[in-house]
């Protein structure tokens, strides 16, 4: 036996899902949302980006959720040139159990019903789904979205899988902290590095999470085998620590796959249909070049709300039916036609070359000289420089160094 009906049912309650669920909820809405883990420690770096701060203002509203504030960041091209630069705005970084704790707790605050269970199934029936759990119990909704990540159960019910040509492969080590230890081990919490290795579609990080130090690496799928990344990972972290891995007991593996376009994907994207909707990883929604989705998480979930909110209301359901145009309209307007220009620009910012040198290592090189070019970098790196004025923004600052 089915529950009453409920207005929406999100599967999914990472940062995209409840952030949603928060929204609604505090519009009137009747919102189910359903996640086996709840908040729960997703393998990726945990920054979020300058810009989610400046339009998500309760990011940091609460001290309650440890975060780093990070206001250095160095990057390292593939011939090991460094510039360090001091950012003007800080971008945030979290544990995601922290993260995803902070937006399910606004979520549940703002009335939503959260079900800690995984969904099983999901059909139509007549107008509305019937969404079924792991354990066998049965709930009905009016419309359903899918915020469940990259790996999406929704999604592949909906639309199929993502081709391997869409998706980057990350791999990463969390260290926990050793407040005994002198040097690099005990690294100023307030700066994160970004290296690009030579001939590679990606990159690795390392950033300062409270107690954590995360590092990564993400590259395209299939274009590195499994044992190479893990290679090139591990030589990053051993350099970082001055010659050596830190010990074993401190230190433990992820794994994780990251939707990242390719520019044939981008024309025939959906993210909607009949009553339904995608947002967040689950949609596709996430920065081809540098593999950020925390902003276009809480930015699709945005528009979403508003969506819903004003195509649909308890007393006239009928509306729901128009949410898909107007969803799709909305997303691309925001930021899907600037995702598509960075699948665009993705060979030219790792492949290319500029001024007679591999790309990143001369702009890199540049920065070092020249604060109009450091501007353009970090803008690049952090997801605040448009990517369809990228190369003639720094062709123009290039220009003054010389």
């Amino acid at each position: 036996m089915t529950d009453p009906i409920r207005d929406i049912a999100i599967i999914g309650a990472g940062p995209a899902g409840a952030h949603l669920a928060s929204l609604l909820s505090a519009a009137g809405r009747d919102v189910i949302l359903f996640d086996a883990k709840g908040a729960w420690e997703k393998p990726c770096g945990g920054g979020v980006p300058t810009r989610a701060i400046r339009e998500f203002a309760f990011l940091l509203e609460d001290s309650n959720y440890p975060r780093n504030l990070v206001r250095r960041l160095t990057l390292i091209s593939p011939t090991e040139r460094r510039v360090t630069v001091k950012l003007e705005e800080p971008f945030a970084i979290y544990s995601r159990r922290d993260l995803n704790g902070l937006v399910l707790d606004r979520a549940l605050e703002a009335g939503a019903e959260f079900i800690r269970a995984s969904v099983s199934d999901f059909s139509r029936e007549g107008d509305d789904w019937i969404i079924t759990t792991g354990d066998g119990r049965k709930f009905r909704a009016r419309f359903l979205v899918g915020a469940d990540g990259a790996a999406s159960f929704t999604r592949r019910r909906l639309l199929g899988i993502f081709p391997a040509r869409d998706i980057a492969l990350a791999f990463g080590y969390n260290v926990i902290a050793d407040q005994a230890s002198n040097g690099k081990d005990a690294p100023a919490e307030e700066e994160a590095v970004v290296k690009f290795p030579k001939n590679f579609t990606g990159y690795l990080w390392a950033f300062p999470r409270p107690g954590v130090m995360n590092f990564g690496v993400a590259s395209k799928l299939g274009e590195r085998t499994s044992d190479e990344l893990r290679s090139l990972l591990s030589n990053f972290v051993t350099d970082y620590y001055g010659g050596q891995m830190p010990l074993p007991e401190r230190v433990s593996f992820f794994g994780a796959k990251i939707p990242t376009l390719d520019l044939s994907s981008w024309p025939g994207l959906r993210a909607s249909g009949e009553r339904w909707a995608l947002i967040g990883d689950a949609a596709g929604f996430c920065d081809p070049i540098t593999g950020e989705g925390i902003y276009y998480a809480f930015k699709s979930a945005d528009i979403l709300a508003r969506v819903l909110i004003d195509c649909a209301s308890e007393d006239a359901a009928d509306g729901l039916v128009s949410v898909t145009s107007l969803y799709e309209k909305l997303w691309r307007e925001s930021f899907g036609h600037e995702l598509e220009k960075a699948s665009h620009r993705l060979p030219m910012f790792y492949h290319g070359r500029f001024y007679g040198h591999d790309f990143s290592d001369a702009v890199v090189r540049l920065a070092r000289y020249h604060k109009g070019v450091r501007t353009v970098l970090v803008r690049a790196v952090m997801g605040d420089q448009s990517y369809i004025t990228l190369k003639t923004d720094l062709l123009r600052r290039a220009w003054q160094v010389f």
